[in-house]
């Protein structure tokens, strides 16, 4: 009867491996949200917003957080006024399990700025002891309006 239990399925597969389930360590610890304040740029002005990060800690341990952003190259938007700057680190700190935090990475156009839609990469890290070793991360990515 083994033979059909695999290929039908058993009523006692689902319950074991619902209990182990349950026992694995996720891999992702972080629930991940994006938004910008004010909600887009103006082209061809010098002015900014702010990519909010939102970072739930959905694990029930502590975590050390570390956000980063990538703008595209070649572009006139950046972490900077001048818009040279085309990645963007924040240390965040120590994330105990059920917080949330609001990170907010401020994004400049200039008066070169093109009216375009920009991609941003953001990735979030969970470091073990120090900011040098990674234990697990995030990508998301969010498109910055300019017009």
């Amino acid at each position: 009867m083994g033979f059909w239990d695999s290929i039908i399925g058993s009523d006692e597969k689902p319950q074991e491996q619902g209990s182990s389930g349950s026992s694995k360590k996720s891999t992702n610890p972080f629930n991940v949200s994006l938004k910008f304040t004010p909600l887009r740029l103006t082209a061809m002005k010098k002015n900014s917003v702010d990519l909010v990060v939102k970072v739930k800690n959905v694990s029930p341990e502590t975590h050390l957080v570390s956000a980063d952003a990538l703008l595209p190259k070649n572009t006139m938007v950046g972490f900077d006024e001048a818009c040279i700057n085309k990645g963007a680190e924040k240390r965040v700190g120590e994330l105990k399990a059920g917080d949330s935090i609001d990170i907010p990475i401020r994004i400049w156009a200039n008066n070169q700025t093109k009216a375009s839609n920009y991609n941003i990469d953001v990735t979030v890290y969970s470091h073990y002891i120090g900011y040098d070793k990674v234990l697990s991360y995030t990508k998301k990515s969010i498109s910055l309006r300019a017009v």
